[in-house]
């Protein structure tokens, strides 16, 4: 099989119903290859077998669904075991209170309590397991009750093997390799009951043991393909699910670069647009403060005619990254507001409190030592700071209104004398 079409496949009819796409149904712990996954697609899945962790994964994930089919078919089984009486009591009836014995006093309440076992236990594939261990038990009931009789019916009831064959392969849908084990257990069960059962006519054995080995190969051949299908359907989910994976990334990514500046690495004037908005919308509520800290790093035009564009990158990318490790709170956003200007909200920050943290910025981008030998105000790159507040629940100023207040502030700041913080609203003394 070189290629496969998920229109050829059912999920029902595979016995794995996958629930809703869901990325986060991937595993962050173990992450899947998705060229694995299409180089199984093409290989068919001849040997029912991926590779180890593919393979662990598969039995995880589908081991709910796999839970659910063993103990609906242990329910059904329990009935038609037991519905096989009628049959115990036509054809074997010197046997009759021994099969009730074994079918219904003991094989049913063991069913029922292994069926609870089931839900105990981690291991798909111990579940897998048990499964042969429960065939085979009722492969063995029905053979002893044939030795055991005498009735001349006692031979040819020995084909009733086929049923469970037919149930444990079609309807409780065993694994390829599994059923594979239990046909071979119970086809040697056979061979023991058409040496053990007295004066047994070879013409209705040999005939008999053609019906159980043709039985055995049809559903052996049907539980191979259905298996194979299952676990290509498996494989077309997860390479479903790792492309919306894909895309969800490729989407935040592109989220995220409308919502960055690519030169800083800090928020651009759209996110702070949104940003303040949502706060503002918030603070309306709680009555909080919001305040603005303008920053505009001083004579940069002169720093870029000096040491050329490329340097003048650089020096943003610093500044930015030192006004970051200075404004760390989970309100608090940096954002390029334009060319060598910055802006950040505070959530929740009183005047004082920003003036404070501007003063910090200040000193923080004044300690980078980064050489400007034409500014007229120090002998390193230097910043000036415009501070404004407000509390949106007054209703005395507009998010504009805060933003023009923080742009005078720092014009007011500049014109001191740069390389200062200036507090809107706050004398020198107040600020101190």
């Amino acid at each position: 099989m070189s290629s496969v079409s998920p229109s050829l496949l059912n999920y029902e009819s595979t016995g794995f119903v996958p629930s809703q796409l869901e990325v986060s149904q991937l595993p962050e712990d173990r992450p899947v290859d998705a060229q694995l996954v299409d180089s199984q697609l093409a290989s068919g899945i001849r040997t029912l077998r991926f590779p180890s962790q593919l393979e662990t994964y598969y039995q995880e994930d589908t081991a709910s669904d796999r839970l659910k089919l063993m103990i609906n078919s242990g329910l059904l089984v329990c009935l038609m075991f037991n519905w096989m009486l009628v049959s115990d009591w036509l054809l074997i009836p010197d046997q009759f209170e021994l099969a009730l014995r074994l079918r219904l006093f003991i094989y049913t309440p063991v069913t029922l309590v292994g069926l609870f076992v089931l839900t105990r236990i981690q291991s798909p594939s111990l579940r897998e397991v048990l499964l042969i261990v429960h065939g085979s038990g009722a492969a063995f009931i029905s053979i002893a009750l044939c030795v055991a009789s005498s009735d001349p019916y006692a031979t040819p009831y020995v084909v009733s093997l086929s049923s469970i064959v037919m149930f444990t392969n079609s309807v409780m849908r065993m694994r390829f390799y599994q059923a594979a084990v239990l046909d071979a257990i119970i086809l040697g069960l056979y061979v023991c009951a058409a040496f053990l059962i007295q004066d047994a006519p070879y013409e209705l054995i040999i005939p008999g043991g053609l019906l159980l080995v043709s039985t055995i190969a049809f559903t052996l051949y049907g539980a191979y393909r259905q298996e194979q299908d299952t676990r290509i359907n498996w494989l077309l989910h997860l390479r479903e699910r790792l492309l919306l994976k894909d895309l969800e990334a490729t989407n935040q990514a592109l989220h995220d670069a409308s919502r960055s500046d690519m030169l800083t690495d800090v928020a651009n004037r759209r996110h702070f647009d949104e940003h303040i908005r949502a706060l503002w919308d918030a603070a309306l509520e709680d009555g909080r403060e919001i305040s603005l800290l303008m920053i505009d790093v001083d004579h940069f035009k002169a720093y870029n005619d000096r040491y050329g564009h490329p340097t003048g990158d650089a020096c943003l990318k610093e500044v930015a990254a030192a006004l970051k490790r200075r404004l760390r709170r989970p309100g608090d956003l940096i954002a390029r507001f334009g060319g060598e200007e910055f802006i950040a909200v505070l959530d929740g920050t009183p005047l004082k409190t920003a003036a404070g943290a501007a003063e910090r910025v200040r000193k923080g981008i004044e300690g980078l030592n980064l050489l400007h030998a034409t500014s007229s105000t120090h002998a390193v790159v230097t910043a000036s700071i415009g501070v404004a507040s407000a509390r949106p629940a007054d209703g005395t100023m507009s998010i504009q209104q805060l933003i023009s207040a923080a742009d005078d502030a720092l014009y007011k700041a500049k014109q001191a004398g740069r390389n200062r913080v200036h507090t809107h609203g706050m004398t020198e003394l107040e600020a101190a």
